[in-house]
């Protein structure tokens, strides 16, 4: 009688290839988010510094100004798409008139089209509501819906901007109505002159096919006129 043949693989074999498949899954699951779309970290590989803005005298005393702008890009997508980061500070001097004052901040990417973290914009600082602008923490990376590397969301940096959006306590504000090319905010200050100056840190994320461009201006208002500070520029 010819003995029978079992082709089956050995049972530990069948322990190692399930702890394999196991292992794979759940490194999958790692590398996704909860919608399911995998993140890639991504750097920065261009960058460039823009002009600060000429200072704005306030009315009623006190001067303000745009400064630490600059730009900062990925590598092009599969697609010749790539990521680029506009980031500014808004600098007001200390004891200037700018109690109950309103601070408006426009940011566009020179046609680019402003990018989304999944199902809102990639602008920071968020709106605040009716919560002190103190109690944001500026995010060290930030996820937005982009191809590249195999993944949907691209990974990049932010807290290299600024440590914070401002150390005022009191400062509210909202988003300005969406819009695809360009990002506005509306920022309400406490009363009182500042014993201390006062910065507001802001910053926005752009697809483009083209060469990175921006451009920003803020606008305060109080009781007795209005200044505006602007600054623009590209990479490279």
């Amino acid at each position: 009688m010819t003995p029978s043949t079992d082709s089956r693989p050995p049972r530990g074999a069948l322990v190692v290839i399930a702890l394999g498949l196991l292992a794979t899954a759940v490194a999958a699951l790692a590398s996704t988010d909860e919608s399911g779309g995998g993140w890639v970290t991504v750097d920065w590989t261009a960058r460039a510094a823009l002009p600060d803005s000429k200072p704005a005298s306030i009315p009623g005393g006190g001067s303000m100004k745009l400064s630490d702008a600059g730009l900062r890009a990925s590598e092009d997508n599969i697609d010749g798409e790539r990521i680029f980061r506009f980031a500014a500070i808004l600098e007001i001097d200390a004891g200037s008139a700018v109690g109950r004052a309103r601070v408006g901040c426009w940011m566009s990417g020179g046609g680019a089209e402003l990018a989304r973290t999944g199902d809102n914009r990639g602008a920071f600082p968020r709106s605040t509501s009716e919560e002190s602008l103190t109690k944001q923490d500026v995010p060290d990376r930030v996820g937005l819906k982009f191809h590249i590397g195999g993944g949907e969301y691209a990974s990049l940096e932010l807290a290299d901007a600024f440590e914070t959006y401002t150390d005022l306590r009191g400062v509210v504000g909202t988003w300005e109505r969406h819009r695809t090319k360009s990002m506005g905010w509306q920022w309400g200050l406490p009363e009182g002159r500042p014993e201390e100056p006062v910065t507001l840190g802001l910053a926005s994320f752009w697809k483009t096919t083209k060469r990175p461009a921006a451009r920003a201006s803020c606008t305060l208002e109080n009781a007795v006129g209005s200044a505006t500070v602007r600054t623009a520029g590209s990479l490279g």
